[in-house]
């Protein structure tokens, strides 16, 4: 088990038999959505406590290298963690979902589809394009505008009221018409 499929699904099904609620987001998500491109590794935002961090490293342990300590940080500054399979060298990012509005609505619209035969839960693709929008807007990443003009050509029909409103709050409504154009 070395491919990037095998290692979300092993993290997916982990997750799912411990009744941590997570969703895929990032460049796969994109890639289910719109056009795949490569990416170097698999983004989950996970929605978690304090109490879970031992909980979550023994969940990944001996198969991926993880520390309590970085999860303990991450879970505190609602910030950022990652594991690597020890086999495949393979990247996992969790992201503690923050507890601001966009956030909580952001996973509260998760949605469960079939990838490769299993039952992932990802983000919608209203929120990978606001996600993406609010990330390019300080970095100006292409690739991020990029993934962002190929969702908004694939994905029919998107909620446009949803994206105008949050696209509002998040400050990213000339970003927003400019992928448009």
């Amino acid at each position: 088990m070395t491919d990037q499929f095998s290692i979300l699904k092993l993290v997916a099904e982990r997750l799912d038999t411990a009744g941590i609620q997570y969703m895929l987001t990032g460049s796969i998500a994109a890639g289910f959505y719109a056009q795949p491109r490569m990416t170097r590794d698999i983004d989950l935002v996970v929605e978690v406590v304090p109490a879970d961090a031992e909980r979550l490293a023994a969940l990944f342990t001996p198969d991926f290298a993880v520390s309590v300590d970085a999860i303990n940080a991450a879970i505190a500054r609602q910030g950022m963690f990652n594991l690597i399979h020890v086999e495949a060298v393979t990247k996992v990012d969790f992201v503690v979902r923050r507890d601001v509005p966009f956030r909580i609505e952001e996973f509260r619209r998760r949605r469960r589809v079939d990838i490769g035969g299993y039952p992932f839960w990802i983000v919608s693709p209203e929120d990978l394009i606001l996600s993406k929008l609010a990330w390019a807007r300080t970095s100006r990443s292409e690739l991020q505008l990029r993934d962002v003009r190929q969702l908004l050509a694939a994905v029919a029909p998107l909620d446009r009221a949803y994206l105008d409103r949050w696209a509002a709050d998040l400050a990213v409504v000339d970003l927003l018409r400019e992928v448009q154009a």
